[in-house]
């Protein structure tokens, strides 16, 4: 059963500032295959629906994508089996060469590689027009991966939350973040480590800190995936306005099952629920569309 947390990201965030909420994952019936392609067929696999199975007795939460011809993830629906009930659904509909249209208030713009450098959205999409504007900017290293993430709030020109991610042999192995507009104390640091034993294709982002909403930082494209599965992450959350120790979440991982070509089709994760990672708690199959 998952650990009850005091503390949430949304939480600590909101000592400064209103944040959007990040709930965990509530999903549909599982869509694609859970086969990850044809063993030993040379074939390329993206997630298509990722299902909590923590009853053993069928689906409880999944969230599903669908794509367009180009792979582009064209939808995000997050669906409550239990209760019959969807809790968050997105459309993408991609306009331009360089941009990605969500509805009124929400958009992002694409960097030359097709992956996210901004997002345009709301403090609270329940009441947008009275919320709070919020842009979220990425950088990526020359290796392809998600470097830095910067949150500003109603036109702030200096960030009022900043991750950095740390990277070892191209393995996401921590990330920082802080309230640049708070006297640069710290808000959340996680440590991450892998099996190194397996490699793996296309799975799942492990960004700790997705106060943004785990739905968009699980399937939109934020750069290069970690080649190795999660064995355990270490998140300690701080109160900002004086650096205190607040909570600590510890997740650990295992019992995978990985097919000849190296997706992933299922894994477990124990311990606390890390919030930035969702879309993996407990017993988790992931789906696939191959092409």
């Amino acid at each position: 059963m998952e650990s009850v947390k005091k503390y949430s990201i949304l939480y600590i965030v909101v000592i400064i500032a209103a944040l959007i909420s990040c709930g965990k994952g509530r999903n549909t019936p599982p869509v694609g295959s859970n086969t990850g392609g044809d063993n030993n067929k040379d074939t390329n696999c993206v997630i298509a629906t990722i299902s909590q199975v923590n009853s053993g007795a069928g689906a409880e939460f999944s969230l599903s994508a669908s794509y367009n011809s180009n792979y582009e993830v064209t939808k995000l629906t997050v669906y409550d089996s239990v209760h019959k009930t969807k809790n968050f659904e997105a459309a993408f509909s991609y306009t331009t060469a360089d941009s990605v249209r969500i509805d009124q208030y929400q958009y992002m713009l694409l960097d030359g590689s097709r992956r996210v450098s901004r997002f345009i959205t709301k403090s609270d999409m329940t009441n947008p027009a009275h919320a709070d504007d919020y842009v979220f900017e990425y950088t990526y290293n020359s290796d392809g991966y998600l470097a830095a993430k910067d949150l500003f709030i109603n036109g702030s020109t200096r960030a009022n939350f900043s991750t950095l991610y740390s990277y070892n042999n191209k393995q996401l192995t921590g990330c920082i973040m802080t309230s640049p507009s708070a006297g640069n104390l710290k808000v959340l640091e996680s440590s991450l480590a892998y099996d190194n034993s397996v490699i793996i294709k296309n799975w799942i982002y492990t960004f700790p800190d997705a106060m943004e909403g785990y739905t968009y930082l699980t399937l939109l494209n934020f750069g290069k995936h970690v080649a190795n599965p999660l064995k355990k992450v270490v998140t300690n959350i701080y109160d900002p306005a004086t650096g205190k120790l607040l909570d600590t979440w510890t997740t650990n991982y295992a019992n995978y099952i990985i097919n000849a070509n190296g997706y992933m089709l299922s894994g477990q994760a124990t311990g606390d629920w890390q919030q930035g990672i969702a879309s993996f708690y407990g017993k988790t199959n992931f789906y696939y569309a191959c092409h």
